[in-house]
């Protein structure tokens, strides 16, 4: 009983190597179905054809909303901008005029923000052409360069100071023998203080304003500049870095001019001078006009946020099928 036991061993092992040391079988092709890969192509055309409709759709709405919100934009500027106001309105104008400018201001930082997104997804292998992605980096950069001439023309709007007479005779008196004139100081004077300061406040908050973005674009392009310098980059990277570096440039002198402008002498301002009545209308359209701003700038946002995926989905799709039909073009269809 062992021997066998043995024996039986012996031949397993024997079997386990020869199977070891045996060729694996072939493997036998798998058949290309060609006719199901030409019909792939003719589906993914009109899959494209479907998503570049929808692409087309978001995209009119969006530059409809878009040009919309900025004629309302511009009108509010150019209405502002020619007004100022009185000894009866007191400084309701100028308030208006500094809220909107804050609101301008606030736009520039979400435009950056969404600039750096757009540049970053350059810097990837996005499947989206590089000339695609600059429309939209200078789509926002123009965005930010009018919003900057907005907040420019309502800053030079607020009147500077005048030579008001700053005291006047309401009469005179005497007494003990002494003549005495009763002086008090002048509504116009007093309005003219109020408007000068308040263009002195909103200047001084602008001008540290465009330190600060200056600060922050020289910081970026040092970093720019030390890469291009002293890293290994690639060719894509390196042409990117360099346009990057061009308009960044650009954008510096344009904050350092407009900050040399905002700083001389204050100008003549506005022409316009409007009453209390008139003022209190202006703030009613201003409020009413905000919250419309509001919900379309948001809206233009999320349809921007929407838009973005579906560019690049309708680029992958399309890079999809340039793939197969070059599988196409270099394998024949098999000969029947």
């Amino acid at each position: 009983m062992h021997k066998h036991t043995t024996a039986f061993g012996i031949f397993s092992l024997t079997l386990v190597s020869a199977l070891a040391q045996a060729p694996a079988p072939a493997k036998v092709p798998v058949a290309i179905d060609y006719a199901a890969r030409v019909q792939s192509v003719a589906n993914l055309k009109q899959h494209i054809a479907q998503r570049e409709e929808r692409f087309d759709m978001l995209k009119k709405d969006l530059l409809a909303l878009d040009a919309r919100t900025e004629k309302q934009i511009d009108d509010i500027v150019k209405k502002l901008a020619s007004l100022k106001d009185s000894q009866d309105s007191k400084t309701r104008v100028a308030n208006l005029k500094d809220d909107v400018i804050e609101a301008l201001v606030r736009t520039i930082s979400l435009y950056r923000q969404k600039r750096v997104e757009v540049f970053e997804q350059m810097r990837k292998n996005s499947s989206v052409p590089k000339e695609e992605l600059e429309k939209t980096l200078k789509a926002f950069d123009d965005r930010i360069g009018k919003r900057l001439e907005q907040v420019m023309e309502l800053a030079k709007s607020f009147p500077g100071h005048e030579d008001v007479k700053k005291y006047e005779s309401y009469g005179s008196s005497y007494y003990n023998g002494w003549y005495q004139e009763n002086t008090r100081v002048t509504e116009e004077w007093k309005q003219n203080r109020r408007a000068s300061t308040s263009g002195r406040v909103v200047r001084r908050d602008l001008l540290q304003t465009l330190d600060k973005a200056v600060t922050t674009n020289q910081s970026r392009r040092a970093s720019i500049a030390d890469a291009l310098a002293n890293r290994k980059l690639s060719a894509k990277e390196k042409e990117l870095q360099q346009e990057e570096l061009g308009r960044l440039d650009a954008l510096l002198d344009k904050l350092r001019a407009d900050r040399h402008e905002l700083a001389l002498p204050d100008g003549g301002g506005a022409t316009r001078e409007i009453g209390a009545g008139e003022a209190h209308d202006a703030a009613q359209m201003l409020d009413d006009a905000r919250k419309d701003l509001s919900r379309d700038f948001w809206d233009i946002m999320r349809k921007y946020a929407e838009l973005e995926p579906e560019r690049t989905r309708l680029f992958d799709l399309k890079a999809n099928l340039a793939a197969r039909e070059e599988w196409l073009k270099n394998n024949p269809p098999p000969a029947k």
